[in-house]
């Protein structure tokens, strides 16, 4: 089959969605040439040159970029394309309807048979059958949460899903509560929807070799502490955690800090305010956006991973803790046991007084803690950025038997 893939490469700063895609992008490429079918990566028409300039692209992988976007129209040219048409001098776009947009023109310029994206399939191109990937669907469980819900974004999102997943001729989701969550809101036959666990970073399987110390000392980190690396949305449930830090350190004598690492989606003032009025600002740390080597030192120091969000039912910060060997305490969201197993700790992270407990039993019990570690080493190294791409592959091999059946 002819194969479009559709690749947006995210900003760094959009943080899980840059290490995913990025990972899953370089997978692809290293085994693409092992694939049959043969590949176009769609790219936006600036990104071309960085694209063909792949070191080490297989034969079967193509670049075809879209369609440099139209600029927006003034009310001048609006005018002229208006009198154009009504004076019959533009009939074609009469005749033949709206043109095509630029994702639906690259595929019907390449002859595209299957379209597959990193993230959500975000066009209109609904001819030419696709995957689409759901990460979660939690405008449809927590539609309380402003950032799903304010200003139309429920409306929004629903509208998304329920185009693109039910037309769909695979979904892919990261776990089996993925799965009953697919076919529970929008019908999806169990067989075009299929698991395929959210792969380790592949940048914490090989870290540079870093001064931690040093690099921990230049972020402001004094002692033990606790680490949380989350973009500052409600759902990150960073209120609570500021409520357990206040309890772990409840009378003692080396009070640990918090790093709090991500950019701000409007709560971070409403987070400094709380740990001011908790009376442990001194103890928090906002770091903001960080470099990699950076992340991967606070990973290394911190005493646990304290993932306390609120939605699931995948989340690759544990993963990557797991595989730098720091210990994971975690919400006990829909979906964690599944995709964290034995690895991790498992609490009420709406109960302040649950984080506090586990950060104690670590605290009192040495031998529990290295055991933890030890636990998330095995559980990191069990599904990989390859294991993803082959399973994708093999999906496109399966359906090749049915896009042989028209022209």
């Amino acid at each position: 089959m002819k194969v479009g893939f559709f690749f947006n490469d995210p900003s760094p700063h959009s943080g899980g969605v840059f290490t995913y895609q990025q990972d899953i992008f370089r997978s692809f490429l290293e085994l693409a040439a092992e694939s049959r079918h043969e590949f176009h990566v769609i790219c936006e028409h600036d990104k071309q040159g960085d694209f063909s300039a792949l070191p080490g692209r297989p034969s079967n992988v193509h670049i075809s970029p879209m369609a440099a976007p139209e600029p927006p129209l003034t009310p001048r040219r609006r005018a002229k394309r208006f009198l154009r048409r009504v004076l019959g001098k533009d009939k074609g776009a009469l005749e033949n309807g709206p043109q095509l947009s630029r994702a639906a023109a690259v595929l019907a310029r390449n002859d595209i048979e299957f379209t597959w994206s990193i993230g959500h399939y975000e066009h209109e191109a609904f001819d030419v059958p696709y995957i689409t990937t759901v990460f979660d669907l939690q405008h449809r469980l927590q539609p309380f949460f402003p950032e799903v819900s304010l200003g139309g974004l429920w409306d929004i999102r629903e509208e998304f899903f329920s185009r693109y997943i039910r037309r769909a001729a695979y979904v892919i989701t990261g776990t089996e509560e993925g799965r009953r969550e697919i076919e529970n809101f929008y019908r999806v036959p169990a067989k075009r929807i299929r698991v395929i666990p959210l792969p380790t970073p592949s940048f914490c399987f090989n870290p540079p070799q870093i001064d931690t110390p040093s690099r921990l000392q230049a972020l402001g980190i004094t002692g033990r502490y606790l680490y949380y690396p989350a973009q500052f949305w409600a759902h990150k449930n960073h209120a609570n955690l500021l409520h357990a830090l206040r309890l772990i350190n409840d009378g003692e004598a080396e009070p640990f800090q918090l790093a709090l690492v991500g950019s701000d989606h409007g709560n971070l003032e409403h987070l400094r305010s709380l740990a001011r009025n908790l009376g442990i600002e001194k103890q928090v740390l906002f770091l903001g956006f960080v470099a990699r080597e950076d992340l991967i030192a606070l990973y290394q120091g911190a005493f646990a991973l304290t993932y306390a969000s609120q939605f699931g039912p995948d989340n690759l910060p544990p993963l990557e803790a797991f595989a730098l060997g720091c210990p994971v305490i975690v919400s006990n969201y829909d979906g964690a046991c599944e995709q964290l197993e034995d690895a991790a700790l498992y609490v009420d992270a709406l109960a302040p007084e649950s984080i506090a407990a586990a950060v104690q039993q670590l605290l009192q019990k040495p031998d529990l803690r290295q055991q933890m570690i030890e636990k998330g080493h095995i559980r990191a190294r069990k599904w990989t950025a390859t294991d993803y791409v082959r399973q994708i592959l093999s999906i496109l091999d399966e359906f090749e038997m049915v896009r042989r059946c028209w022209r």
